[in-house]
């Protein structure tokens, strides 16, 4: 996959929005799987942690992309992969 981005920051970004999904994934089954109500507080908490890195590599993707503008495809693909992880957060947070 690193072969994909020409540059740095889409890859980083892209590892990023991966990782927010994977914890993501991974407290709400903790939570559905023994229902201690204490990974929701866990699961909340991290949202809000995911919510603000993933904006600040949002903006940075973006000003890169602007900056960058003749690469737009690439930069497409990594906005792309990091605004999916809003409709899933919004589909985690109804499963609960």
């Amino acid at each position: 996959m690193k072969n994909s981005f020409a540059y740095r920051i889409n890859y980083l970004a892209v590892l990023i929005a991966i990782g927010s999904f994977v914890l993501g994934t991974l407290c709400l089954l903790l939570f559905k799987a023994s229902g201690d109500t204490g990974f929701v507080g866990i699961g909340y908490c991290y949202t809000l942690l995911a919510a603000f890195v993933n904006t600040i590599t949002l903006f940075v993707v973006l000003v890169n992309g602007l900056i960058h503008y003749k690469d737009y495809v690439e930069h497409l693909k990594a906005l792309f992969v990091i605004l999916l992880n809003i409709p899933i957060v919004c589909l985690y947070l109804e499963l609960l």
